[in-house]
């Protein structure tokens, strides 16, 4: 019962890993991905850093369509084989992901959560895993985040296109995510993520609704489509005018945020394999900054739709809190 949880530890330990230049006597690691430079950028090239700074040396560059293997995934960059060690390009700069070994390696892009809290008092997320760290925002009473695991002493979670850290002595209670599907249950969720938004009344207003709308439990083989269950995203239904982003540009419009719900949503379906992902489209080429580059699902123009393939029923539960939005899914069949 413990496969899925062990494969997803198993995971971690190689994106973690510490990092060697070109030339290091250490054994390579594994190739997870094929992909190529995104043709979405035809006359620029794209550069390959040696660690994951923009500032650091410049190894080489690639054009549009050169093939790349990807050897590490992190919310803002992908870690490549360059010569006889590492490089790294900026997440956004590649397209084409496909796994080496479907069956072993998760989908590109997904990361499994094992750990869910709610916030107690005023707890600052931190760009490191160090008290001294850049603060990337502050959650207070009554927030819920997913975290990936833990870290000399700090939770660890997506934020945006970063890792963010939160120490755990700031945490009253940390609860599991279930390690299989089997273990799950109406308290115990099977997968969970949290995104973060900016400090927008009307936006935060349609992401309220759209959570309200959301929340239900779906049958086996049951699907969810997500226009026809959260929208119409109109005022009749409570929703403002807020920005919208539409292939890679914001105007504004009823529902604004919404694509926020359906992407985070999208992110809790694809740690669940018994889920299957119908319909999902992208915010065009940049995608949503509130999340890793090619994990977004817009709604609204386009629509995201999945199905309960599992055996059992399933409970959506969804809320957002002071700049963090949280979704989960449990059983809804054992207590």
């Amino acid at each position: 019962m413990f496969i899925r949880k062990m494969a997803a530890l198993c995971l971690t330990l190689i994106l973690l890993c510490p990092v060697f230049s070109a030339g290091a006597e250490e054994a390579l690691r594994p190739v997870l991905y094929d992909a190529i430079i995104t043709r979405n950028y035809p006359t620029s090239t794209t550069t390959v850093y040696a660690e994951m700074d923009i500032l650091s040396k410049r190894l080489t560059y690639y054009r549009a369509g050169d093939k790349l293997q990807v050897t590490a995934v992190y919310p803002g960059w992908v870690e490549i084989r360059y010569g006889n060690g590492y490089g790294y390009i900026l997440r956004h700069r590649i397209d084409q992901v496909s796994p080496v070994d479907p069956v072993h390696t998760p989908p590109y892009g997904v990361e499994v959560f094992t750990y869910t809290a709610v916030i107690t008092r005023d707890t600052p997320v931190l760009f490191e895993p160090d008290e001294r760290a850049e603060v990337l925002d502050v959650l207070t009473s009554g927030a819920k985040v997913a975290l990936l695991g833990m870290e000399n002493g700090y939770a660890k979670l997506v934020h945006k296109r970063y890792y963010g850290y939160i120490d755990t002595r700031l945490l009253d209670e940390i609860y599991p995510v279930a390690g299989d599907v089997s273990m799950g249950d109406s308290d115990t969720p099977l997968a969970a993520y949290c995104t973060f938004y900016a400090d927008n009344p009307d936006r935060t207003n349609n992401l309220v609704i759209a959570c309200t709308r959301l929340e239900r439990v779906m049958k086996p083989g049951e699907s969810l489509n997500f226009n026809n269950s959260v929208g119409p995203f109109s005022k009749a239904n409570g929703y403002l005018p807020a920005p919208v982003l539409i292939d890679g540009q914001t105007k504004m419009g009823y529902g604004g945020g919404s694509c926020q719900i359906s992407s985070t949503l999208y992110n809790v379906v694809l740690q669940l394999p018994g889920l299957n992902v119908l319909e999902r489209h992208p915010h065009g080429a940049s995608g949503a900054a509130y999340l890793p580059h090619g994990v977004d699902a817009s709604s609204g123009d386009l629509n995201f739709r999945f199905s309960n393939g599992y055996d059992f029923p399933i409970r959506i539960e969804a809320s957002c809190h002071d700049l963090c939005l949280f979704i989960a899914i449990y059983r809804a069949d054992k207590t």
